[in-house]
């Protein structure tokens, strides 16, 4: 998904475009009983925070904890302080910032929110989720 609002607004005006529609893909991280992801987390996954805004606007479409967790791979700062004010960090939200390889997401966790590293998470998140 890139962040080509213009695509995107045609993509939604499409005849029976579903916003609910979500993407089953081995391409994303792997989540045990979860049925794709929606549009606004691929968006979190992907930066694409002008189709983020968008489906925000247009659609109300809701901030979930996925959404939080995502945003950290996707690394885009704006869509991250969005997700914040919805949902609160989990130690999930810690692997994710581990697994983005982003120290300042890491930092910001333990200093912010006072979620901790354990070593285990730099172990196995990759056979958990990806």
């Amino acid at each position: 998904m890139y962040n080509n609002l213009e695509t995107f607004i045609s993509f939604t005006e499409r005849e029976g475009f579903d916003k609910e529609q979500t993407l089953e893909s081995t391409l994303y991280p792997y989540q045990l009983f979860i049925e794709g992801y929606s549009l606004l987390e691929l968006c979190c996954y992907h930066g694409a925070v002008d189709c983020f805004k968008f489906l925000r606007t247009k659609f109300n479409s809701e901030i979930t904890q996925k959404c939080l967790n995502l945003s950290f791979l996707g690394g885009n700062q704006e869509i991250m302080s969005e997700c914040l004010k919805y949902q609160e960090p989990n130690k999930e939200s810690m692997e994710y910032a581990i697994v983005s390889h982003n120290i300042d997401f890491v930092t910001f966790l333990m200093n912010e929110y006072n979620l901790e590293i354990k070593l285990s998470y730099c172990g196995i998140i990759i056979l958990n989720h990806f």
